[in-house]
């Protein structure tokens, strides 16, 4: 059984969804470390994100840049080689 080949508009539907996606929990990661340090800084408790925030920041700002990387160094596809792929 052959396995279902992706386009090249459906691979770059999965990339940008995939990017969109990476931004997105960055943004929310910031935005929630935001508030918990006001919310520290308002009320004299001390917060430590130390251990959440590197962790995020590694996981998905990697997989942006390998993502990037992948889209640097593929190889372009020629007018051929998508005919074949229809």
């Amino acid at each position: 059984m052959k396995g279902k080949r992706l386009t090249e508009a459906q691979k770059g539907q999965m990339a940008r969804g995939l990017v969109y996606y990476c931004i997105g929990v960055l943004s929310i990661a910031a935005l929630w470390a935001l508030i918990l340090k006001t919310y520290g800084a308002i009320h004299n408790v001390t917060v430590d994100l130390s251990d959440v925030l590197p962790f995020v920041s590694v996981a998905f700002g990697g997989e942006l840049l390998m993502l990037l990387a992948k889209r640097i160094f593929a190889k372009p596809t020629t007018k051929n080689e998508q005919e074949e792929t229809v």
